[in-house]
């Protein structure tokens, strides 16, 4: 039987997270909390609801409709309210929103049906020099999914790419690695104290998990990638910190610098919690070129 997974959403024909046009599969769960996140949706496993204020015109019909009374409105904070001890993700909410105001992220589907969508696409892979990337969320919190999906895609011919954030028990990346023709693999702060405080979590077993696939037999591209966000970690001292720590990796293919942007606000927005980073500027392309330039002679870049 095809092993499940819990799936944010797939992206189609991106140009991104890898080389060639792209099918990008983003799984639920991820176990850091990073400040800058992108995409609050992927970070717990469950489903994860929101509701776009702008569309929503208070009829009340997701209330009414849903079968075990989790919905109400709070007249006090002029929003509605899910109980999530009474939620059974029926979505009988979202299917009654005439407005398509009510969202939900996540839902579970099999590799075998991943990869039948997966397929639909292939012929853009071979044009293109393109593949398929599992994204998150972590990806490799799910290894059992991950790994089946990664080995089909292979066996039929396409280039598979991970991204992880290397907070997983090794054994899941054991399970995957195999089938990983590009990892990318991000590195928040190289400094352990400041990297607890802006993502929840160390970084030794980040740095352990680095280390040992340096070490693996499999041959894969391993492409370095750190976020540059403004008054978390894009000190120079931490880039250069990057540096150093990147001309002891012998599989290192690239280093990536992905500049912060903007672009989960509206989500956060719609799941009704503040977002952490509110007021912090885009770092310019010249600040970018400073920060690219510590890193020296190493292979390197600045986005995805």
């Amino acid at each position: 039987m095809s092993e499940t997974g819990r799936i944010l959403r797939i992206e189609k024909l991106s140009s991104f997270d890898g080389d060639g046009l792209r099918t990008v599969i983003f799984l639920k769960g991820c176990p850091l909390a990073c400040r800058w996140c992108s995409t609050p949706e992927s970070q717990r496993r469950d489903t994860d609801f929101g509701l776009n204020r702008n569309a929503c015109t208070s009829c009340f019909s997701c209330v009414n409709a849903c079968p075990e009374q989790a919905l109400s409105y709070d007249i006090k904070k002029a929003g509605f309210l899910r109980d999530p001890a009474k939620c059974t993700d029926c979505r009988a909410c979202i299917a009654a929103c005439p407005t398509g105001a009510a969202v939900a992220w996540g839902y579970t589907a099999t590799a075998q049906e991943i990869y039948k969508e997966v397929e639909k696409d292939s012929l853009f892979y071979f044009h293109s020099g393109g593949g398929v990337t599992l994204s998150g969320g972590e990806p490799l919190s799910q290894p059992a999914f991950a790994a089946e999906l990664l080995e089909t895609c292979l066996t039929h011919g396409m280039s598979t790419a991970v991204e992880t954030c290397g907070q997983v028990p090794w054994e899941n990346i054991e399970k995957v690695i195999p089938f990983v023709d590009t990892l990318f693999f991000d590195l928040k702060h190289m400094d352990d104290g400041r990297h607890r405080e802006i993502t929840g979590v160390g970084t030794a077993r980040i740095h352990d998990n680095l280390a040992r696939l340096d070490q693996c037999d499999h041959p894969f591209s391993l492409i370095v990638r750190m976020p540059v966000i403004p008054g978390c970690n894009d000190e120079p001292e931490n880039i250069r910190a990057l540096a150093d720590h990147c001309r002891t990796l012998n599989k290192l293919t690239q280093i990536q610098l992905l500049p912060y942007h903007r672009l989960g606000m509206e989500t956060y927005r719609r799941m009704n919690i503040p977002y952490p980073l509110d007021g912090i500027d885009i770092p310019t392309p010249e600040t970018m070129e400073d920060h690219l330039s510590l890193l020296g002679d190493l292979p390197a870049r600045i986005g995805g």
